[in-house]
């Protein structure tokens, strides 16, 4: 019989292609199989690696518990030895704060002057209103203090003399009467140690206005000056102090920071805390404090 090669064509190309797709399903239901197979080895993989990160979270809110603990315990037996450590040794020394900035607070330092044995006879903070003063008030000021456009140096010096004993009740008066600053304590008193407290929550030209002038005012009356600052400044300052070789705490709201304040009123100069600035976390204690 003869055979249509046309025919015969299609039949071989019908028999290649039913291999070819029989062969691909049986490809795809093997590499399903082995995708399968693969899926639950990495599921597997990953509830064992979940298991250990949850044993190891475990174990780091353990330590974290005993942690707390100890530095719970610490802080207690600090604030209980802190007070008979620093008691007295600053017996009946005058000191003035003059605060540079109204952001942070610095009550804490001031209890433990007190608890030291100092006298806290003022608190002087200058408002940054001496920054931003109206026309009126301007013009009310140099016409008081009798001076040309050149009015912050004045208002400065007048600041830096009070605690040298060169008080002009007349100036403060109307310095704090147009709240340039304000001042809590008797500031008649002179001062054997000035405590400068700056610091600031934004950056700004002020250290460079009102801290930097005001340090070169204190210092050409022989003041000893300390600068300060608190442990969670935005912007320091304690490098612009050292610069003016002043003793500086950049943690003065710890219970370290303010032991560090006393024992460099005491002599131990130099710069301490806890940020780039410090040299040294505390002074160290000399032989005797150390037996103790």
């Amino acid at each position: 019989m003869f055979i249509n090669i046309k025919y015969l064509v299609i039949t071989v190309i019908s028999i290649f292609l039913a291999l070819g797709i029989g062969i691909l399903i049986g490809i795809q239901v093997d590499s399903q199989d082995i995708i399968f197979e693969q899926q639950e080895i990495t599921v597997q993989k990953m509830e064992n690696k979940f298991d250990e990160l949850n044993r190891l979270n475990l174990d780091l809110q353990n330590q974290i518990k005993q942690l707390s603990t100890t530095n719970e315990l610490s802080e207690n037996y600090i604030k209980n030895i802190f007070p008979d450590y620093i008691k007295n040794k600053l017996s009946d020394l005058h000191i003035v704060i003059v605060e540079t900035t109204d952001d942070y607070t610095y009550t804490s330092m001031r209890q433990a002057l007190k608890i030291a044995g100092a006298e806290v006879t003022s608190v002087t903070l200058i408002s940054e209103r001496l920054l931003y003063m109206s026309e009126e008030d301007k013009s009310q000021l140099m016409e008081h203090f009798d001076s040309d456009e050149n009015l912050v140096p004045v208002i400065l010096k007048r600041i830096a003399e009070t605690p040298a004993g060169k008080y002009n009740a007349d100036d403060i008066a109307f310095l704090i009467e147009k709240g340039i600053i304000y001042v809590n304590g008797n500031l008649q008193n002179p001062a054997d140690y000035v405590v400068i407290a700056g610091g600031s929550r934004e950056k700004s030209n002020k250290h460079e206005i009102i801290d930097i002038p005001l340090i070169k005012e204190v210092k050409k009356l022989s003041l000893p000056m300390i600068g300060v600052e608190t442990t969670l400044v935005e912007n320091s300052y304690i490098e612009l102090y050292k610069k003016e070789k002043l003793s500086t705490v950049d943690n003065v709201d710890t219970i370290m920071g303010q032991t560090s304040l006393v024992l460099v009123m005491t002599g131990k100069e130099g710069h301490y805390g806890i940020k780039k600035s410090a040299n040294s976390l505390m002074p160290f204690l000399n032989e005797e404090e150390k037996s103790r």
